[in-house]
């Protein structure tokens, strides 16, 4: 797939948005459900044999003759997945809908290390199972852009049992999937369900073609299903395309209406508009991402 590295330069500004506690292990800039060192006060415990005496609250002490312990809240990063379809059927269009999807991919990454938040890329859907990268600042983006690079969509793999490999069992606190879903009801139904369980408000990337939203079927007496290899047979090109153009629509609205009542943010990234124009536009709007000065998350 290609990815144009010049492009990402232009994200070092912006951040993911948190949207709760951040739960990584890698220290950071955001608030965590944790306890510790950190610099904004949380609450008192009681002291318990081995703590460090500088945490204890003397003028609780020599009032009320309680020995309490100060504690903080830590900061943590954002633990970040980003799930890349790489079935057969993102290889189609021009552009091809895996470079555009791996572009938005690649751009996410960037905008997540740039400050510290660790980050898992896996490409599901294709014949390949160990299609898997993990980073944790910048130094670590060229081995997630070299798995892009090197990585062509194909075949038809099982996206819903790869997924279950490489997201495991800890929730991310960011997960986006990146697919133009274009699987059979239950798988799709599936993978929905996983990202819903592994992550408390996943982000759905729905990328589609110029072909696959408008196609010119007048022309066109069979049309073959690049996974499947099953043959339909067009009888009346003019019908067929006021046929598409419904079913589309009921299918767009229909998954959109899934995603809505599973908890997961839709959002539609056409190959036709450029990945950078959907971060800095739909993302930013959606409070996918934000401006790096925002403040703690």
């Amino acid at each position: 797939m290609r990815i144009d590295r010049a492009a990402l330069s232009r994200f070092a500004a912006l951040r993911l948005r948190a949207p709760g506690p951040a739960t990584a292990l890698q220290q950071g800039d955001r608030r965590s459900p944790f306890r510790g060192r950190g610099l904004e006060f949380a609450d008192f415990r009681p002291y318990d044999a081995g703590d460090d005496l500088r945490l204890i609250d003397w003028n609780v002490y020599f009032r009320l003759g309680v020995a309490l312990v100060r504690q903080f809240s830590e900061e943590r990063s954002l633990s970040v997945k980003i799930c890349l379809d790489v079935s057969a059927s993102m290889g189609f269009g021009e552009p091809k809908k895996s470079d555009h999807a791996a572009q938005l991919a690649a751009m996410l990454a960037m905008i997540a290390l740039g400050h510290r938040d660790p980050v898992v890329l896996a490409c599901v859907g294709g014949i390949e199972r160990s299609l898997r990268a993990r980073a944790v600042n910048l130094d670590g983006l060229p081995e997630l852009l070299h798995l892009l690079e090197r990585t062509e969509p194909g075949g038809r793999g099982n996206a819903h049992t790869q997924l279950i490999a490489h997201l495991g069992s800890a929730r991310s606190d960011r997960l986006f999937l990146i697919s133009d879903l274009l699987h059979e009801d239950d798988e799709r139904e599936a993978l929905l369900r996983l990202c819903a369980a592994s992550c408390p408000r996943p982000i759905v990337l729905h990328t589609l073609g110029a072909d696959e939203l408008t196609p010119d079927l007048e022309d066109i007496e069979r049309v073959i299903d690049a996974e499947t290899g099953e043959e339909f047979v067009i009888r009346d090109g003019r019908e067929a395309t006021a046929d598409y153009a419904r079913g589309l629509a009921t299918w767009l609205a229909g998954i959109e209406d899934r995603c809505r009542a599973l908890g997961i943010q839709y959002i539609r990234s056409d190959v036709g508009g450029r990945p950078s124009d959907l971060v800095h536009g739909e993302l930013y709007r959606k409070q996918v991402v934000e401006h790096g000065t925002g403040g703690v998350g």
